[in-house]
């Protein structure tokens, strides 16, 4: 597994924690199974994670780290009001997660071993 990553140049580091870590309360104030901290670049994991949850938490993670390089988020607050901020980002990140898999596989079905020129190299062996 890997410790860092780049995404739209922008250096991101990875890091597992424990699960009672109190980096891992999240901007409600509630205990999660990770975070994005974008003014570290960082995503911490809780060490407890396995299995299908921890792909779909990673990819959801992932949709943060992507909102903020790409700059996502500005076009967020802007479209909607303040309160209502961390709901959106929240929805689109588990829209991201929760379908990736789906949207993915349909790429395949539709366009066949072309799908792997826009499907990331690492989500490859998530969609097998």
């Amino acid at each position: 597994m890997i410790d860092e990553f780049y995404m739209n140049g922008l250096r991101w580091n990875v890091r597992w924690t424990n699960s009672a870590d109190p980096i891992l309360v999240d901007r409600t104030g509630n205990l999660s199974v990770a975070v994005t901290d974008p003014d570290t670049m960082t995503i911490y994991l809780s060490n407890q994670l396995r299995g299908g949850l921890l792909t779909t938490v990673v990819l959801h993670e992932l949709s943060h780290a992507m909102m903020i390089s790409y700059g996502y988020l500005e076009q967020i607050h802007r479209y909607c009001k303040k309160r209502y901020w961390v709901d959106m980002e929240e929805l689109i990140a588990n829209l991201i997660a929760q379908q990736a898999k789906e949207i993915f596989q349909r790429a395949y079905d539709i366009v066949g071993d072309e799908a792997i020129r826009f499907v990331p190299y690492m989500l490859e062996q998530f969609v097998a």
